[in-house]
């Protein structure tokens, strides 16, 4: 069976179980009946791009192109973007005075989980939880998995290790993309009551942590920290001397 065809039935099951006719999702995508049942056949050749992410987005759905490109060679630039993220989140609360413990794994009365990378604020006795995500694949396998940990890691961590926290912070850390923004925009509400705190409430409270935190993070990925401004500055063309 072919990716394309197990690619269009996908598209089929998902808009039959959002109760949508093919006409209800070509015109929600601003696309033809015929492109959706194209799509839905398999014949995903010619099909552009931008109408294969707005047939996703009628739907509700991740990205079709996305799905399309799963792959070992992706996976693993995706390992290498999720690692590049997490070690700029850790270079950031190093400078912020935070001791920064990567990848804690836990299990208790048969709860198991881990966390990407947690972090210490000793003068402020403040815990952070970080969660670093590439891709949002279920959001409400997400927000559960968040909410465990809320609810099990300072009190592990407090009998292992004498961190009594007296505020706890959760950050949802992603790269930023625009892909992610409008994901989080179209799940504003969901996201509004989960992580109602946002860039400039994080990092106040990550420079003076006080009370609980829960919100999203975005950073740029470090593998590019080199490029961009600074970059054409010395590349561009030098500016003739005058005289005088």
């Amino acid at each position: 069976m072919s990716d394309d065809y197990q690619i269009g039935r996908m598209v089929r099951d998902v808009r039959l179980a959002r109760g949508l006719r093919q006409e209800d999702v070509a015109a929600r995508a601003g696309v033809s009946r015929e492109m959706v049942s194209r799509l839905e056949r398999g014949l995903v050749e010619g099909i552009a791009i931008c109408h294969l992410r707005a047939i996703s987005r009628a739907m509700d759905m991740p990205s079709i192109v996305a799905l399309g490109w799963r792959s070992p060679e992706v996976d693993r630039l995706r390992d290498k973007l999720h690692a590049a993220i997490v070690e700029t989140a850790a270079g950031t609360l190093s400078k912020s005075s935070w001791n920064v413990v990567p990848e804690y794994t836990f299990s208790v009365y048969g709860e198991r989980g881990s966390v990407d990378s947690l972090a210490w604020h000793p003068y402020a006795r403040a815990l952070l939880i970080c969660e670093t995500k590439t891709r949002i694949w279920d959001l409400q396998d997400l927000l559960s998995s968040l909410d465990r940990k809320r609810r099990l890691v300072p009190e592990l961590l407090r009998r292992e290790r004498g961190w009594s926290a007296e505020s706890v912070g959760v950050v949802l850390i992603m790269p930023d993309i625009s892909t992610h923004r409008h994901f989080i925009k179209r799940h504003s509400a969901t996201f509004d009551a989960a992580f109602p705190d946002r860039q400039i409430a994080v990092r106040k409270w990550l420079e003076a942590p006080s009370g609980d935190l829960r919100g999203i993070w975005f950073l740029p990925d470090s593998r590019h920290a080199d490029t961009g401004k600074s970059k054409s500055t010395r590349n561009g063309p030098t500016r003739p001397a005058t005289t005088g």
